[in-house]
């Protein structure tokens, strides 16, 4: 059985085998009156120190005596109070402070009498030091009174190795990996000693908002790591809490009177908690429609889009992709017309900056809005937009005065791509009995020829309608509308487009 007991402190495990107890006094009725709880009996002294080295106890509460060189407490102990340190009353730094308590807490509430020897040996070694130091006169003497003195020995100098190792206030870290909606949120909690070490061996309870808790031991690397569903976009918080956790302070008990001995509580634990926040990812909502959905070059073109997301402000940015020739040709991966950006923050509809195409054809918007902690980058490719040419045409008549037979008319098409052709049509409108009446007519009425000619943007042709009677003529030049241009019609009298043929 001490073999056992001493793997177990070597090994630092949280509690001992229970072993066989010494002689303990019956239970007192008075609530804050100590009583024998377990260790050996000792020669008496007539100081707290002599007749027995072990733990007392408080109803179910162990203690360990501080004062060994005061009167033994026969009065009754105060309630306790917690102390961080003793600042060197009875010889006691704040490291010596903190180690008595770690192993008052760590081994002080289990009930064995050699461990409780060996705690007891072990608070008179830190508290007071000197002579009863486990080496010193005193200290050395009292373990050499008990039945299992090696073993109270060997265990006091593995408590105050393992106490200057681990003493100090213990701390825990949790953290958290995200996920996207559907996948596995990953949290951690990191519980380390008193000298920053992995804590190992201490009980987690780690609960994410919505799921079960999850019961774990942190391990060798004092981590304790569980794993919740992901079912929802948005924050989730994470909370670990950390049980049986080693004390830093002391729980002291001044005596009621005066002159007799203080102790300390064994078995004391702490426990600490930890939070954090794991974000999951949820996917954004986006459509587009054009702003208009047609326009002429070089006027502006918009999209809006209509966003739902998390609220957070992130990027919104625009590209309008083109021209092309068709609209089953439009795509999103072609060249870029031009880039805006805008800032988005709750859902709604978001018009982005205006892009002027400089050039005919099909056009397509792709729309991305930028991910967030908890919601995932979208990107959308849409929103057609038609971009007409502007065609001008003009005509000139090369001879305004002429006899009857053909008409020699210059006309020049321009604003439009080199192809497709367009068909222009040369209307010839008259006669008219007087330069009056066809200022009255202003381009209607009778057409006495017409010519029909296929063009080319930025082209200019030479046509030669035949005018067979005398009389005053109108000239115009007409294009009709297209799906990628707008129709054209050449300006009505304007200088050089009046014949006169007589």
């Amino acid at each position: 059985m001490l073999k056992t007991l001493l793997v177990a402190l070597v090994v630092g495990a949280a509690s001992f085998l229970t072993g066989p107890s010494g002689v303990a006094a019956a239970t007192s009725d008075r609530p804050d009156t100590a009583h024998r709880w377990v260790g050996y009996e000792i020669p008496r002294n007539g100081r707290a120190d002599g007749g027995w080295i072990g733990g007392y106890r408080i109803d179910d509460t162990p203690i360990f005596v501080t004062t060994p060189a005061r009167e033994p407490n026969v009065s009754g102990y105060r309630p306790a109070r917690v102390v961080e340190n003793l600042d060197g009353r009875g010889g006691a730094s704040s490291t010596e402070t903190e180690r008595a308590a770690w192993i008052l807490s760590k081994y002080g509430g289990y009930r064995d009498a050699t461990q409780a020897a060996a705690v007891d040996a072990s608070v008179y070694a830190l508290v007071v030091g000197g002579r009863w130091r486990t080496t010193g006169e005193r200290g050395a003497h009292r373990i050499r009174e008990t039945p299992a003195s090696a073993t109270v020995r060997r265990f006091a100098r593995i408590m105050l190795a393992q106490a200057s190792r681990h003493a100090g206030e213990y701390d825990a870290r949790a953290t958290a990996r995200g996920a996207d909606v559907g996948g596995t949120i990953t949290a951690t909690v990191t519980v380390t000693d008193g000298g920053g070490r992995p804590a190992a061996g201490l009980p987690v309870t780690l609960v994410a908002a919505g799921a079960s808790a999850v019961q774990a031991v942190s391990g060798d690397d004092g981590r304790a790591v569980a794993r919740f569903a992901a079912p929802q976009p948005g924050w989730r918080r994470i909370t670990a809490t950390v049980g049986k956790v080693p004390e830093h302070r002391l729980h002291l008990r001044l005596p009621v009177r005066r002159g007799q001995a203080a102790a300390a509580e064994g078995g004391d634990r702490r426990t600490l908690v930890a939070t954090t926040r794991a974000a999951v990812r949820g996917p954004q909502a986006l459509a587009l429609r054009a702003t208009p959905a047609t326009v002429l070059v070089g006027s502006p073109t918009q999209v809006t889009a209509t966003v739902s997301g998390d609220g957070t402000q992130r990027a919104l940015t625009g590209t309008l992709h083109g021209p092309f020739a068709t609209t089953s040709e439009a795509h999103c991966g072609g060249s870029a017309g031009g880039t805006v950006t805008a800032t988005v923050g709750a859902d709604g509809d978001y018009t982005l900056p205006p892009v002027s195409p400089g050039a005919p054809g099909y056009y397509v918007w792709q729309v991305a809005v930028d991910g967030t902690a908890t919601a995932l980058a979208a990107t959308a490719c849409g929103a057609a937009t038609t971009v007409k040419a502007v065609a001008q045409v003009s005509v000139t008549a090369l001879d305004p005065e002429m006899q009857p037979g053909n008409a020699e008319v210059r006309v020049s098409l321009s604003g439009l791509p080199r192809y497709p052709a367009v068909t222009t049509t040369l209307n010839v409108w008259g006669p008219y009995a007087s330069q009056e009446a066809m200022t009255a007519g202003g381009c209607s009425g009778a057409i006495a020829a017409a010519v029909d000619q296929k063009m080319n943007g930025d082209a200019t042709v030479t046509l030669i309608p035949y005018v067979g009677e005398a009389g005053w003529y109108a000239l115009q030049a007409t294009v009709p509308p297209g799906e990628l241009h707008q129709g054209a019609r050449s300006a009505c009298l304007a200088l050089g487009t009046v014949l006169h043929v007589s």
